[in-house]
């Protein structure tokens, strides 16, 4: 685990000269960042940290806190949150479903696909191969369905998801949206 070190501050500027190069560069490390331990072994850390600089705040916090939750809680949850999350970033191109652009409900199906479960490409079609639950029962991995199945994303726990949201803005972690309305679907044993 990567903590950080007793003596750190809030807010650290950092200036360090690279090897061989006279200029100086600076770095900022928020607290946010020094909050949240990383697992270095884990393969999506560094998307994680990705998540907390580009959010911040409260809101980074508890992103991070969720994909790290997530990503300890093992087994068949552990790897859809993982091939979900690294598609951090990747563009939303409709219909898609691989790393040049992926659309919602193609970042489920490849995410269901890593443990073997075959889901078609259409929000209808996954919501129908679970149940309901309620948000209090969501477990990472399941399913958040808005708007009378427009829309679809994994939910990572704590109110947050991950999702490829819409033309023009890649796939992100975000929270639950409020006034939204969505429900929660489950396809893995309870």
């Amino acid at each position: 685990m990567l903590a950080p070190p007793a003596s750190a501050q809030p807010l650290q500027e950092v200036v360090a000269v690279a090897a061989g190069r006279l200029a100086p560069q600076k770095l900022t490390v928020s607290s946010v960042v020094a909050a949240v331990s990383l697992n270095r072994d884990d393969p999506v850390a560094s998307a994680l940290a990705g998540v907390i600089a580009a959010e911040g705040g409260s809101a980074g916090r508890q992103a991070a806190e969720a994909i790290v939750s997530a990503l300890a809680s093992g087994g068949s949850r552990q790897r859809i949150v993982a091939t979900a999350l690294s598609y951090l970033g990747d563009p939303y191109v409709l219909d898609g479903a691989d790393h040049s652009g992926i659309d919602c409900s193609g970042l489920v199906m490849v995410a269901y696909a890593q443990i073997g479960i075959r889901l078609g490409h259409l929000v209808h079609l996954q919501d129908n191969a679970g149940h309901r639950i309620s948000e209090a029962q969501a477990q990472p991995g399941d399913l958040v369905v808005f708007n009378d199945e427009e829309h679809i994303a994994i939910y990572l726990g704590e109110g947050v998801l991950v999702q490829a949201p819409t033309e023009g803005r890649p796939v992100e972690v975000s929270t639950v949206w409020e006034g939204v309305p969505h429900h929660f679907t489950r396809i893995l044993p309870g």
